[in-house]
């Protein structure tokens, strides 16, 4: 057990992100399940190299819907520029109470759902950290996190806490080594803060775009 600085591939970033997403979702924050309050949007709440936005409009998103459950048109939205909360996703029920018109994010049921479509990850334009990253990859090992599993049990989304059982490597001095029996454990708060490096180019993923994500200080506990 030890903490590492961990690397995790476009799919894995998005799956931890997906299973956060009532920070973004008005209909979570009315309930209280959310990490965020009705006065969050314009919170700094990642590094300012993080961008984050839904966009169920994508056109690499082969299950696009025109229109959500309500009948609303679907809409790319903006949830994080520049590490700063910039908007919530809304059914019309919460874009009452919250005052704003609804962004299309409402799916039907016995309740009214909200959630994102298609989320995408990326960095602002000319931010890179990489030279002191490759630095440290250089003379420390770090974690290659490729696939999470049991989100259903290992997160806890309305306390920000998570540990989860992961697929990947322990990579040293430029070689893989199998890591057995392997969990990730912290804070979705404190990692988005510790993030350190975003890779320039993304990679399209059934659950949406993202770059490779560096981040420092997450708890590893494994056998390699």
């Amino acid at each position: 057990t030890n903490k590492y600085l961990i690397c995790f591939t476009p799919e894995a970033f998005l799956q931890l992100i997906s299973a956060f997403s009532s920070m973004f979702n008005a209909r979570s924050i009315i309930d209280g399940l959310s990490l965020m309050k009705e006065d969050s949007v314009g919170q700094q709440i990642a590094v300012t190299s993080l961008n984050i936005s839904d966009e169920g409009l994508h056109p690499k998103n082969i299950g696009a819907f025109s229109f959500d459950g309500e009948g609303t048109p679907t809409q790319n939205i903006k949830l994080v520029s520049k590490g700063v909360l910039t908007n919530l996703l809304h059914s019309e029920a919460t874009a009452r109470k919250f005052g704003v018109k609804p962004t299309g994010h409402a799916g039907l049921g016995a309740k009214v759902s909200v959630g994102p479509d298609w989320l995408v990850v990326s960095t602002k334009e000319g931010c890179s950290s990489g030279s002191n990253l490759n630095h440290q990859i250089e003379s420390d090992p770090f974690i290659l996190i490729e696939d999470l599993s049991a989100l259903h049990a290992g997160v806890k989304a309305s306390q920000g806490s998570f540990s989860l059982p992961f697929d990947g490597w322990l990579v040293k001095g430029g070689e893989r080594f199998s890591v057995e029996a392997a969990t990730v454990a912290g804070d979705i708060r404190e990692l988005l803060k510790s993030i350190l490096h975003l890779e320039p180019d993304a990679e399209v993923t059934p659950r949406g775009v993202s770059p490779h994500v560096w981040v420092d200080g997450l708890s590893i506990t494994g056998e390699a």
